[in-house]
């Protein structure tokens, strides 16, 4: 994805501060340590939470067997998608992204069949990174200040990122107009504010109170936990594209912000942001204007202007993304390249950067800065993307996660609870329980996370009857049927069903019905060759 290696050095550069202590600490000299202790630090240990463990997942519980594994495409954890699901993957997630790991969990003492499986520890940190439109240290005049104070202070750009203990990382931007309900917010008959999701962080004075209540956003209204948070403001983006001299960019056609209302002079564009056509060097206050630039015009060769492009917020984050892609691609060898240019982005990190107290900034630098010394930006760094539409209830003018992409979506989001992208978890395998007593069966599961559902007395396609409980699986459905199995006790037969798909089984449910463990046990599922039909 083209947009991957200027999201990579965005990271790199929000926790810059971090790294540059990581390699300064060891001969830290008096500069770099004063520089430090300038950070602001906010009081949030008790509002993040701690990292969760890592879910058990069907290669944890699944007896690996050697002799098919090389032949069944099932040996993977992609090998286990079924086409819609595969499918998926393009559309937030670059071709060639890995999963998380497929290790056991280090709860695991025995491999035999039988041996409970536990939740692994924590795999990976969650950070929640913050840009904010505070207008603090722009002029008085300056157009950047139109409808702002000193205290109206937007989340407008809100991104969390998933560190990895492996080295690799995940991003996923969040839309500041994603319609949810405002943490805190709760009236007596527990109803929240409904608004955009930026604004949780203008509803107090302090950082500290800011963010806690968009952490609590966050993580209410879309279900992960958040370790660690980190805010940068309008004046670390302008100063960070002057200390390298700006930043070049080319346009096809003059642009400009819509003009002022009753404004005398055309140009006189309400960022601030006019150009003409081809190559030229923005400065930082330039820079700025453009990709918070609202309501871009270009002009045509008849000298008429005409709306560039759409007038919302998702095409104003991509003119972002487009800045930073470019932006990245020159900045970051300048800074690399030149000692001085470092020391410039410590400066303006120490003042514009402000973290949670869960970061030891030097501490967690080094340990960053070992952590990513290696790091491939190609087959290291994952970028989602939430799927979004307009929506104008019960927030106008606002944005809500698409339903027709709700599995999508989903996925996205479980990569940020420690999932991978291609995992098998029981939300992601359907089950169709049929014989005695399915109705409860069925409940059960569903209260596991399986998408469980009572079908009928016998399984659609198989005419003999048998006594006992059998789990049937399509030839890729062993993960599936895997994950299934480890709940159930006694453990199922198995037999084969050419007409499921890879993450859809058949629970038949025999004269003994089997009881509903919430924990894992190893199974062992026989490969596709040795299934009876």
């Amino acid at each position: 994805m083209s947009h991957r290696n200027w999201r990579t050095r965005l990271i790199l550069i929000s926790l810059a501060v971090l790294t540059l202590a990581g390699a300064a600490a060891t001969g830290a000299s008096a500069f770099v340590l004063l520089q430090l202790g300038r950070i602001e630090r906010h009081e949030l240990a008790d509002v993040l939470t701690s990292a969760p463990q890592q879910p058990v997942t069907a290669a944890d519980v699944l007896i690996e067997q050697p002799a098919t594994m090389a032949a069944n495409p099932d040996s993977s954890a992609g090998g286990g998608m079924s086409s819609d699901e595969a499918g998926a993957v393009g559309d937030g997630v670059s071709a060639g992204d890995e999963p998380d790991a497929m290790s056991d969990s280090s709860g695991i003492a025995d491999r035999s069949a039988g041996q409970p499986v536990l939740p692994g520890g924590p795999t990976g940190e969650n950070y929640l990174l913050v840009g904010t439109d505070s207008p603090v240290g722009l002029a008085a005049d300056d157009p950047l200040r139109a409808g702002h104070s000193d205290y109206n202070r937007l989340a407008d750009v809100i991104m969390v990122i998933r560190l990895r203990d492996d080295g690799t990382a995940a991003m996923m931007s969040i839309p500041r107009d994603l319609a949810a309900e405002i943490a805190g917010t709760s009236d007596i008959a527990g109803t929240g504010v409904m608004a955009k999701i930026n604004s949780a962080y203008n509803r107090d004075r302090t950082t500290a109170a800011r963010a806690a209540r968009l952490i609590d956003t966050v993580e209410e209204n879309l279900g992960i936990t958040l370790q660690h948070f980190v805010e940068a403001d309008f004046q670390a983006f302008l100063r960070l594209v002057d200390s390298v001299g700006g930043v070049e960019m080319t346009f096809d056609r003059p642009l400009r912000d819509q003009p002022k209302e009753n404004a005398t002079d055309p140009t006189e564009s309400r960022s601030g942001f006019v150009t003409g056509a081809g190559t030229h060097l923005l400065d930082g206050r330039k820079a700025l204007a453009y990709v918070r630039s609202r309501h871009l015009e270009e002009q045509l060769p008849d000298g008429t202007w005409q709306r560039h492009g759409a007038w919302n917020d998702l095409a104003r984050t991509d003119r972002q993304r487009e800045f930073m892609r470019i932006a990245a691609a020159q900045v970051a060898p300048a800074l690399l390249a030149n000692p001085i240019s470092l020391l410039a982005v410590l400066d303006i990190a120490a003042d514009h950067l402000s973290t949670s107290d869960t970061l030891s900034i030097v501490n967690d630098g080094r340990r960053l800065a070992d952590k990513f010394a290696g790091l491939d930006v190609d087959a290291d760094v994952e970028d989602y993307e939430l799927r979004v539409v307009d929506v104008h209830d019960p927030v106008r003018w606002s944005l809500g996660l698409d339903p027709q992409r709700a599995e999508h979506n989903q996925r996205v989001l479980d990569v940020f609870r420690g999932i991978g992208w291609d995992d098998i978890v029981e939300s992601r395998v359907r089950v169709r329980v049929t014989g005695t007593a399915r109705h409860r069966v069925a409940a059960e599961l569903s209260e596991l996370g399986f998408d469980a559902e009572a079908a009928g007395p016998m399984p659609e396609g198989i005419s003999d009857e048998r006594a006992g409980t059998v789990v049937y699986l399509a030839p890729q459905g062993r993960l599936a049927a895997g994950l299934l199995a480890s709940h159930l006790l006694p453990v199922p037969d198995f037999a084969g069903h050419a007409e499921l798909d890879a993450t859809t089984v058949i629970l038949h449910v025999g004269d003994e019905v089997p009881r509903i463990d919430p924990g894992y046990r190893r199974v062992d599922v026989p490969s596709a060759d040795q299934l009876a039909p």
